[in-house]
C-alpha cells in the first residue's frame, strides 16, 4: 500500500499536472499501447521478471488459450501496475501479449467487453455490479486500486458555512460526475458518518471540468471533485474542504479494478490466471518499491521527474478480495443504488 504525505497543496498541484498531461497524451495518442509498452527488453534484462513462460504455464495447469489479448485502460494513475507487467516483462513471462486500448472511462468500457472488442479492462467496481444488475454477467478477474486519504474531496463556497461540517450537507445539492457511482458512495457515506441524513442530500450529474463553474454560478452548495477540479476550485474559487471523503467508514474503499465477461473466465481460464499472477506480480513491485510506480508513469506520460516524484498515489491491490467487492455491493445496497443484494463471491475469478 502507496500512501504519500507530502502537504496537500503541492500534492493537489501535482496531481492537477498529471491529471491534465494524462489527458492530453490520451487525446494525442488514441488508442493502442502506452508509450514504450512494446519496446524490447534490453540485453541485461532481457529475460522476463517472471521467470520463464513455460513454468508459469504449467503451474497455471496448462497454456493460456488466448495469448493475445486486448486490455481497455484509463489515462491516469491508477493503471500503472499495466505499464510495470510491461516494462518488466510480466506479460511475456505468462505467455501473454497484451495490447491495451484508451478508454474514456470505466463505463464505456463495458459495451467494448460485451461485444468482443476488449477480453479485460480497467474500470469502477460500481459500474461493475451495476452492469452485472443489468444482465451482462462480468466477472473480477484483478485487484486494482483502493482510496487514499486526499484520493477526493467534497468541497464548497468560502461563505457556505460547510467547511467542515458534512452533516450540514443534507439538504443541500451536490455536484458528482456519475449518479449511482462511487460519488454518490461517498458523498452520501460522508454524511451518514458526520450523524447526517444522507437520503436528503440532492445529488446531481456534473462532468468534472464543468464543476468548478457550477459552483461558482451557484448552480451547486457543493462538488464532489477530483484533480484538476479540486486544485482549480481552491484556487479559482477559495473553495473550502467540506470532507475529504475517503475517510472513517470510506477509509480504503475498493476504487476500480479489472473485469472480463463470464464467457471470456469461462473459455479462456488459463489466460485469466496468467494475466492475475502477472498484475499481482506488478503490484507487489510498486509496494515494495514506489518508484518503480513513478517511473511506469513517466514512461507513459510527459511529467516532468521531479514532479512525478510528488505524487499521490493510490493503494495498488496485490490480490482480489472478495470482501472488499461485497464492501462495495453492500454500501450500493444500503444507499438504494442496487435494489437486491449481491453475493460478490459469486462474480470473482479467484487467482
Amino acid at each position: 500500500m502507496i500512501r504519500t504525505n507530502d502537504r496537500l497543496s503541492h500534492r493537489r498541484i501535482t496531481v492537477a499536472l498529471t491529471m491534465i498531461l494524462l489527458l492530453l497524451l490520451a487525446a494525442c495518442g488514441g488508442g493502442g499501447d502506452e508509450e514504450g509498452a512494446s519496446e524490447e527488453p534490453d540485453a541485461a534484462t532481457s529475460e522476463p521478471a517472471g521467470g520463464d513462460t513455460s513454468e508459469a504455464a504449467d503451474d497455471a495447469g496448462g497454456e493460456p488459450e488466448v495469448s493475445e489479448i486486448t486490455l481497455g485502460t484509463l489515462p491516469i494513475v491508477d493503471v500503472a501496475p499495466i505499464q510495470v507487467a510491461q516494462d518488466e516483462g510480466l506479460f511475456e513471462a505468462e505467455g501473454l501479449t497484451v495490447t491495451t486500448e484508451v478508454m474514456q472511462g470505466g463505463a464505456a468500457a463495458i459495451p467494448a467487453l460485451v461485444s468482443g472488442d476488449l477480453d479485460i479492462a480497467f474500470g469502477a467496481w460500481p459500474s461493475f455490479f451495476l452492469a452485472n444488475a443489468e444482465g451482462l454477467e462480468l466477472k473480477a478477474v484483478a485487484a486494482g486500486v483502493s482510496a487514499t486519504e486526499g484520493f477526493t474531496l467534497i468541497q464548497a463556497l468560502p461563505d457556505s458555512g460547510l467547511e467542515g461540517a458534512p452533516a450540514d450537507l443534507a439538504g443541500k445539492t451536490v455536484a458528482v460526475n456519475t449518479l449511482n457511482n462511487l460519488g454518490e458512495l461517498a458523498v452520501r457515506s460522508a454524511v451518514q458518518d458526520a450523524g447526517g441524513d444522507p437520503q436528503a442530500v440532492e445529488l446531481v450529474e456534473i462532468p468534472f471540468p464543468d464543476m468548478v463553474a457550477a459552483l461558482e454560478r451557484g448552480d451547486v452548495d457543493a462538488i464532489w471533485a477530483v484533480e484538476p477540479s479540486a486544485t482549480s476550485a481552491a484556487n479559482q474559487l477559495d473553495a473550502v474542504t467540506v470532507v475529504d471523503s475517503y475517510i472513517n467508514s470510506m477509509e480504503g474503499f475498493p476504487v476500480a479494478g479489472f473485469q472480463a465477461t463470464a464467457q471470456f473466465t469461462e473459455e479462456n481460464p488459463n489466460t485469466v490466471a496468467a494475466f492475475q499472477r502477472a498484475m499481482g506480480a506488478a503490484a507487489e513491485m510498486i509496494a515494495a518499491d514506489e518508484q518503480v510506480a513513478i517511473d511506469a508513469i513517466l514512461s507513459y506520460t510527459e511529467l516532468p521527474e521531479e514532479l512525478a516524484a510528488d505524487l499521490t498515489l493510490p493503494s495498488f491491490d496485490s490480490e482480489l478480495s472478495t470482501d472488499d467487492l461485497q464492501r462495495v455491493s453492500d454500501y450500493m445496497n444500503e444507499f438504494g443504488i442496487l435494489e437486491e443484494q449481491v453475493d460478490a463471491r459469486e462474480m470473482v475469478i479467484e487467482g
